[in-house]
């Protein structure tokens, strides 16, 4: 009976996207109104958490986020303002760490459910404004500093599997020409080497390029910036980077005094070991984005096109909510007058899924001057993906309890086994997938 009333639901599910693909805006919205799945690019939405709702990520400032599919994982972060008596995590990972969280967390995507890892013991004491990866099913942290900030920083790259929430988190053993311990740098990862570019001491700040051969476990100094060549960057820390393959791209950032701006993108080629600078085309009508440090960045690539969406951040006495697009390849800004974060934010974790929705975790924000934390979720769509994900969509949108169900009930009523896969752990006992 539930496989026939499933296989019901999943037509009514794609005849309905097909008809909302063709829609004007003024259908759209009368569908939304009935309550019928409407696929909205570039709009920021609220995601609901389901589940206890005592188990989630208290608000926080200063972490970092990574998505896949699957599951958004957020790593560490700071708050001064939660007092030790309220929390109310099953574990003590807070006694040490306090204000800062010593712990790692999956949001799985579909459930809309936390999970806190049980490996806070093996994460290193360094929680914030690290540089985070993932690769597949490993999380690579890297940096980052304790509190007081820049009393002490890190230098050390330790990994995670997160296949498992019992997985510690292990620091890589590694030798060669090490950066400095600092905070606030950005990472690529690309052919088997992970590059750091910048950061800071707390007190000094740096452009330099080192890089991590994850094979052999050697870090060699890429580039040291030492102010003879007149594109080399000035030392930053809290910018965020795009890559093409073969440059990396600076993008703003600032010191404790100054930040930096998106009109001259700073350029490092990784084979010539060389500093150029790129000219941005401004927005028709609304130019380049502001100044800006402590912002969030995302790259996905699409249609044979490499984009960074640029959002939030802090320049001056300024704070952001706004949302820009940059094209690498033609060095293009686009604006998007009508997607904004709901306030203004900065020092939040941002992550975009293979499939292009973009996520938007916690941060700093203020409300009537007083300086307040968040631990919600935004998303948006920033491209256009295939059907069958809108229809993955639209099956979670008519299916809230979808994971209460089992996977062979899933699988039988028609869904694709991948799409029952993302629902990891989720699902009820018999998973044999």
């Amino acid at each position: 009976m539930f496989s026939k009333q499933f296989a019901a639901i999943l037509r009514r599910i794609i005849n309905v996207v097909q008809a909302i693909l063709k829609m004007g805006n003024s259908e759209s919205e009368s569908v939304e109104a009935a309550g019928v799945y409407t696929f909205k690019p570039f709009c920021y939405e609220k995601v609901a958490f389901s589940g206890d709702s005592t188990k989630v990520p208290h608000p926080r400032s200063g972490h970092r986020i990574g998505a896949d599919s699957a599951n958004l994982y957020c790593f560490g972060g700071y708050n001064p303002l939660i007092l030790p008596e309220e929390y109310h995590y099953e574990d003590d990972s807070y006694i040490d760490s306090y204000p800062l969280f010593q712990e790692l967390w999956r949001f799985n995507l579909a459930s809309r459910e936390w999970t806190k890892f049980n490996n806070s013991a093996t994460l290193p004491k360094e929680l914030v404004s690290n540089a985070v990866f993932l690769h597949r099913n490993i999380l690579m942290v890297y940096g980052g500093t304790g509190s007081p900030f820049g009393t002490t920083c890190s230098n050390q790259l330790y990994i995670c599997n997160t296949k498992e929430t019992s997985s510690p988190m292990v620091e890589v053993k590694t030798s060669g020409q090490l950066p400095l311990p600092r905070y606030g740098q950005a990472i690529v990862y690309h052919n088997d080497h992970l590059y750091v570019i910048g950061g800071t001491t707390g007190f000094t700040y740096t452009c330099d390029i080192h890089r991590l051969n994850l094979k052999t476990l050697v870090w060699e100094t890429v580039h040291l910036c030492n102010g003879t060549d007149e594109n080399e960057p000035p030392g930053r820390y809290r910018h965020e980077v795009g890559f093409d393959g073969r440059k990396i791209y600076i993008l703003a950032g600032g010191t404790a005094s100054n930040v930096y701006g998106f009109r001259h993108v700073p350029a490092f080629d990784i084979e010539k070991r060389q500093w150029t600078k790129e000219k941005t085309i401004p927005a028709l009508k609304f130019g380049v984005p502001k100044a800006r440090r402590c912002h969030g960045a995302a790259q996905i690539e699409h249609d044979n096109q490499i984009e960074v969406f640029i959002t939030g951040g802090i320049g001056g006495d300024t704070i952001f909510q706004d949302l820009w697009r940059l094209n690498l390849k033609t060095f293009q800004w686009t604006y998007f007058e009508t997607c904004w974060l709901p306030r203004p934010t900065y020092f939040h974790a941002v992550s975009v899924t293979p499939e292009g929705r973009l996520y938007v975790f916690g941060g700093i924000y203020t409300l009537d001057e007083e300086v307040k934390r968040s631990n919600v979720i935004y998303s948006a769509w920033v491209c256009i993906p295939n059907l069958s994900e809108l229809c993955w969509q639209a099956v979670l949108h008519y299916s809230p309890d979808i994971s209460t169900h089992t996977s062979d009930h899933l699988i039988n009523s028609g869904l694709p086994r991948h799409f029952v896969q993302r629902l990891g752990d989720k699902v009820s006992s018999d998973r044999n997938l």
